[in-house]
């Protein structure tokens, strides 16, 4: 019977507490007393100046990003030059506007020895004739170029250059005056690295090592000197002491795609890629006329 009081009188406390909890709605004035406090909670905040909100640095869209990878272009001593990526490599930034325009009166012979015209040129700052090739990457007209570490290689004839980078070709079109083509690819990289797929149609080509890394403007210009004195049929010469003529002036070595009797190449389309590995650091582009 105990059990049976207990057990009611339980019942009856939870009944009475149910019944004590009720839900409070809000009030219309709650309510606006909420959104005034937010009101000044806002107020309270301080205003961005506009000075500030100049100064913000602008939202790049795709557009304006694509432009600001662009090289950026300048001129020296009749060199159109493109700086790719110049900012870890400072001894190419330093050389690069010093580079000669191509004189082929004055490199009648490659820069590999010592040239009475060219008095200040110290032979340690030339470059080696190392293994050439004639005629090259014929087969197909499609090929792979390898630079090796601290090498140049020299190619002349219609060529197509392809890389994510930069891209260039130098082509001759039936009926038109016949143009030498000439580029040069500089790897001032520790790595060998091969140019995939890479076009030339009947070249010549000559790859060897280059001197002097910190005064690279000497082997670029006796390069597009040298190379450019025999297409456009300068009388050149292996050795200014013992002679040895490869070209009298009469077309017998006018380059790959000069050999046009009598006079060779009326001009020459020169292009000079600087890379290390696949990294491109910058180009220079000129043209050499007789």
């Amino acid at each position: 019977m105990k059990k049976i009081l207990v057990t009611l009188v339980l019942m009856g406390l939870l009944l009475s507490a149910c019944n004590a909890v009720k839900v409070v709605e809000p009030t219309p004035d709650l309510e606006a007393t909420v959104q005034v406090m937010v009101k000044e909670a806002l107020a309270s905040q301080p205003t961005p100046s506009p000075q500030l909100a100049q100064n913000a640095p602008p939202f790049l869209t795709p557009e304006v990003a694509e432009v600001s990878k662009k090289p950026v272009g300048t001129t020296s001593n009749n060199w159109e030059i493109s700086e790719f990526d110049l900012k870890d490599d400072p001894i190419v930034a330093a050389w690069l506007p010093k580079v000669s325009y191509p004189s082929p009166e004055l490199w009648p012979t490659f820069p590999n020895v010592a040239n009475p015209k060219v008095p200040d040129f110290q032979v340690a700052d030339g470059v080696e004739y190392g293994q050439d090739d004639s005629p090259f990457c014929e087969y197909k007209q499609t090929c792979d170029w390898v630079v090796p570490a601290w090498h140049y290689r020299l190619i002349s004839g219609d060529y197509k250059f392809t890389s994510p980078e930069f891209s260039y070709s130098c082509q001759n079109v039936e009926g038109q005056a016949r143009k030498g083509c000439l580029i040069v690819l500089f790897n001032v990289m520790n790595e060998t690295y091969t140019w995939r797929d890479q076009n030339v149609d009947n070249g010549f080509t000559v790859m060897g090592r280059y001197w002097n890394g910190d005064k690279l403007e000497w082997a670029v210009w006796g390069l597009t000197s040298h190379a450019t004195a025999n297409m456009l049929n300068y009388p050149t010469m292996r050795n200014s002491v013992t002679g040895d003529v490869l070209n009298a002036g009469s077309s017998i070595n006018a380059g790959a795609n000069c050999g046009v009797q009598p006079d060779a190449c009326g001009t020459v389309d020169v292009m000079v890629v600087v890379h290390a590995g696949d990294r491109i650091l910058a180009t220079m582009h000129t043209t050499v006329s007789r």
